[in-house]
């Protein structure tokens, strides 16, 4: 399908928290497009904070509830494609940011999605568990050897990745932290956790027994690497 003539939509990553981590090109697009979106939602009000001094234009806020209810999140979705179409069609640059980066876990996935036709640039972002590596000082990937990152919500698939990985990313460690540490110990993995990488009050550790029983931050995440690997 050819695309259709109209503004553009650049999904804009701004890295993982750091401000000094979100790239040039991000910059030049928050500093030229017409409107700049912000997803609500978990982490979002960062990507803002970082986002804030480069953007010249329009600021719009988009809607995303925290459900898991699939109908809710389509009707979601497809509004606010719409809002996004509109000023598309209305010739308007747009800039959709994102905590770390657009093609990994975002909303925006969902809305590109709806926008088939249109023109459409991403602009990378630093991921948070690129970051949170060389926090930790812990290779996530050596020589040849494959990694898996995998949010550490569903028990039979983190079995099943640490069954089969010898290093692993585990996002979203903060609803099922207590669990996830039992497996990594289980499975004879060295592994850090950082809570909030890149912020004034991160914090980077091994000791993962410290955190047990304890509300993480959303902005969590754990790198293991199984023993001898």
């Amino acid at each position: 399908m050819s695309e259709i003539s109209t503004g553009k939509l650049y999904g804009v990553g701004v890295g993982p928290g750091d401000p000094e981590l979100i790239t040039l090109k991000a910059v030049k697009i928050l500093e030229r497009v017409h409107v700049v979106m912000v997803p609500s939602g978990k982490g979002e009000s960062i990507a803002f904070d970082i986002a804030k001094p480069y953007i010249k234009g329009e600021v719009l806020k988009l809607e995303f509830p925290m459900t898991r209810e699939r109908d809710i999140l389509e009707s979601v979705w497809d509004e606010n494609a719409k809002k996004i179409k509109k000023l598309l069609v209305d010739g308007r640059d747009v800039a959709f940011i994102t905590l770390g980066d657009p093609m990994i876990y975002s909303t925006y996935i969902y809305v590109i999605e709806r926008l088939e036709g249109f023109k459409i640039e991403t602009i990378p972002g630093v991921t948070s568990f690129s970051a949170a590596a060389s926090k930790l000082k812990m290779p996530i990937a050596r020589g040849n050897r494959p990694f898996a990152v995998v949010p550490a919500e569903d028990e039979k698939t983190m079995k099943k990745i640490l069954d089969d990985f010898e290093s692993v990313v585990l996002m979203k460690v903060s609803g099922n932290y207590d669990r996830t540490v039992d497996l990594l110990k289980a499975g004879g993995f060295k592994a850090g956790l950082v809570i909030r990488g890149g912020h004034e009050d991160e914090e980077v550790t091994f000791d993962l027994e410290k955190y047990r029983r304890k509300k993480l931050d959303y902005l969590s995440l754990i790198i293991g690497r199984k023993m001898g690997g």
